[in-house]
């Protein structure tokens, strides 16, 4: 029975991994104790770049065209609207939906492909934290302090244990 039960542990371990990571840098601009704008920079890891590239590279330029843009956003980026963008957005402790995205552009840098989107909204800085993490264990986001950019405020980016999966934070001072 011990033998079995160690199995099961085993595999169900094996089910609850990554199977992609992705470094999450952020620039803020904030004005007023409000935000001006955010923007996202995901640069995704090698090995999954390495299979984007191979699907969307059409020419074999290594370089995104305005066209394979259309096509990443279209197939590979608003998917993530269905899981918030991994990002949840809290004022005054309470999740808001994610707002609209803009501006989205796909690029190739050091063989790894990088998405870089805005959002709208002027978030009042001092009730307002910024968290990103994957409750499903398929994606692992990596938000450390040298990848925030902020100017007009004070941040600091912290891990999160939320007990079933790890995420990092946001919170402005």
């Amino acid at each position: 029975m011990k033998k079995y039960l160690i199995y099961f542990i085993f595999t169900i371990s094996l089910l609850a991994h990554p199977h992609t990571f992705i470094d999450v840098y952020l620039t803020i601009n904030v004005k007023d104790g409000k935000t001006n704008s955010i923007n996202f920079k995901w640069k995704i890891d090698e090995m999954t770049s390495t299979m984007l590239i191979m699907d969307v590279d059409s020419d074999g330029n290594g370089k995104i065209s305005s066209k394979e843009n259309r096509f990443i956003k279209n197939n590979y980026f608003t998917v993530f609207e269905d899981y918030n963008f991994y990002t949840y957005i809290k004022v005054d402790g309470k999740v808001i939906p994610f707002p609209k995205t803009k501006n989205f552009k796909a690029t190739i840098e050091n063989h790894r492909v990088c998405y870089s989107f805005d959002i709208e909204g002027d978030f009042n800085m001092k009730k307002t934290v910024i968290e990103v993490g994957d409750t499903d264990f398929y994606v692992a986001m990596m938000l450390k302090q040298e990848f925030l950019n902020i100017s007009g405020a004070k941040a600091i980016a912290t891990g999160v244990d939320n007990d079933f999966y790890y995420g990092y934070k946001v919170e402005f001072k």
